[in-house]
């Protein structure tokens, strides 16, 4: 955080919460212990209980002093990275999960969009 000090832009924030950099492991690797928060690829359980749970990050917003004052901000529906979630793929690779077969959906890969008050 210290190279990012007095020049936190939006841009900056979009990256930070794409990250996919593991600590635990100290390398760049999708899944339950990155700020984008990809569970659904991870075979470790953590917290959750199971294995490629399909839970966590499911959108991205950013918001900036100028932004707020002007009661708007920037968000992106779907992973913040823009990995896309494929429910049939995900299901057909993990039949654990079949059960959820009529309630999960597709995430796709979706921009970023500004939103602001009154539209």
């Amino acid at each position: 955080m210290k190279q990012n000090e007095g020049k936190m832009n939006l841009d900056l924030a979009k990256g930070f919460e794409a990250d996919h950099f593991d600590f635990y492991r100290g390398k760049v690797r999708p899944g339950g212990r990155t700020l984008c928060g990809h569970f659904e690829v991870d075979r470790e359980a953590y917290g959750h209980g199971v294995p490629f749970d399909c839970s966590g990050t499911v959108d991205g917003k950013v918001v900036d002093s100028a932004m707020a004052r002007q009661m708007s901000f920037a968000a992106r529906f779907g992973s913040a990275c823009g990995m896309p979630f494929l429910a049939r793929k995900f299901l057909t690779a993990h039949p654990q999960f079949e059960w959820m077969t009529e309630i999960l959906k597709d995430r796709p890969t979706e921009p970023w969009t500004i939103f602001k008050v009154g539209e």
